[in-house]
């Protein structure tokens, strides 16, 4: 496997395993939920959770994520001291999602849609713990400690998926009101994300030794990351949006189950990616530089004709998947199959995390603002005209643009000398 893929498949395979592990649980607690809301919710409430969520996580770029993986990019290099700025940056600005919220509560309250408005309110309370915090993570991926940040995550998404369990349920049984319904997705989403990066963040927080060295770099760095970082975050989410506003609640849920098991198969091949970046971000400029040139496109080739036949077995067993797990949502099915194209060329990704390992903040910014801008435009043409088929279509053709500038950016403006501005 070496020799086909041209790279070290055993330092893969070591961070890969254990990333894998936590995938799988995850993978595993997504699917039983995603069951629950199937059976036991509406699709108008499951619809009115998801547009909450969404909105919240396009308003995440407001806490600054990329200063987290700036501080990855500084931690491999072995300047711990990193975290500790970052980390108080990316807290406070988080606060700026809660008058997001705050603001899209007063927005459904005027237009009496309570049980949104509420649902925004209870976000605005939790959202800073949540994205604020999770800055733990970047800092075991810089030190590639994969087994433990998987081990984190494998409590988190248990504590996770037995409290979703228990507020699914209990709006179930008890035939709570939507409004009832919504804080509690809401809060409980929040709450289980919240308490452990709690936890995680200060235990990070005390490896971390008096006057560690610090990258003076990395906070004007990560704030460009960020920055650039604006057009991907409104293009990832604004399908979830506009499909809400022009098609309803009952649309969105449709259109997140169809997307549910493929974003699950994108989960495990970013795995690769995560792994990658930490080890191009130890390299010296000219090592990056050789590695990128002469052997990843070639790479990222061989490696997506096992994701094209990974993508053919979903697509063939996607109606059987449908009608065992998800029957409720057999309209999903379709859309599933041809969403799922979007991820054949998936390892091609590797691009987009060399452009950030580099620190050459002009492809940074073209990269990330490019194809996402392209995108947006392309979901406000067709979810209008087309509903569900034009999200769908609007998302393949997305990934693959994204796919495409990356790798010309790479290749193209090679010769360019990585700086931060």
């Amino acid at each position: 496997m070496d020799r086909f893929l041209g790279t070290d498949t055993s330092h893969l395979a070591r961070g890969s395993f254990w990333l894998a592990i936590g995938s799988g649980v995850g993978m595993l607690v997504g699917f039983f939920l995603s069951m629950a809301y199937a059976r036991y919710l509406s699709k108008e409430m499951y619809g009115d959770y998801r547009y909450i969520l969404s909105i919240i996580s396009m308003a995440g770029i407001l806490a600054l994520p990329g200063l987290g993986l700036a501080m990855t990019r500084s931690i491999a290099r072995g300047l711990e001291g990193t975290f500790v700025s970052t980390s108080k940056i990316m807290f406070r600005s988080s606060f700026a999602i809660s008058m997001v919220s705050i603001g899209m509560a007063l927005f459904f309250f005027s237009r009496g849609t309570t049980q949104l408005a509420w649902g925004f309110l209870t976000a605005s309370l939790l959202v800073p713990f949540v994205e604020g915090l999770g800055n733990w993570k970047g800092y075991l991926n810089g030190k590639q400690e994969f087994k433990k940040k998987t081990l984190f995550n494998i409590f988190i998404q248990i504590f996770y998926g037995i409290c979703m369990i228990v507020a699914i349920f209990s709006i179930y049984i008890f035939r709570l009101s939507s409004t009832v319904s919504v804080i509690l997705l809401v809060g409980t989403y929040l709450t289980t994300h919240a308490l452990p990066n709690v936890l995680f963040q200060r235990h990070v927080r005390k490896r971390i030794p008096p006057n560690a060295p610090e990258d003076s770099e990395a906070i004007r760095y990560g704030i460009h990351l960020s920055l650039a970082d604006i057009p991907a975050a409104i293009a990832t989410y604004i399908d979830s949006v506009l499909l809400y506003h022009f098609l309803g609640p009952s649309a969105l849920a449709i259109y997140s189950f169809a997307i549910v098991l493929p974003e699950q198969l994108k989960a495990v091949l970013t795995n690769a990616v995560t792994v990658s970046f930490s080890k191009l971000s130890a390299h010296t400029e000219d090592a990056v530089k050789a590695k990128r040139l002469q052997t990843i496109p070639v790479r990222a080739l061989k490696a997506s004709l096992i994701s094209g036949i990974l993508i053919l077995s979903y697509i063939l067993a996607a109606p059987f998947l449908y009608k065992l797990f998800f029957p409720q949502y057999g309209t999903s099915v379709v859309y599933s199959q041809i969403f799922a194209l979007s991820l054949i060329f998936f390892p091609f990704s590797i691009f987009n995390a060399q452009i950030d390992a580099e620190g050459n903040t002009k492809k940074v910014y073209l990269n990330k603002i490019g194809a996402p801008v392209l995108q947006i435009i392309s979901l406000f043409i067709l979810i209008p005209i087309f509903g569900l088929w034009g999200a769908v279509i609007g998302r393949v053709l997305g990934r693959q643009i994204n796919y495409a500038f990356s790798l010309f950016l790479s290749m193209r403006l090679g010769s360019d000398k990585p700086h931060i501005i």
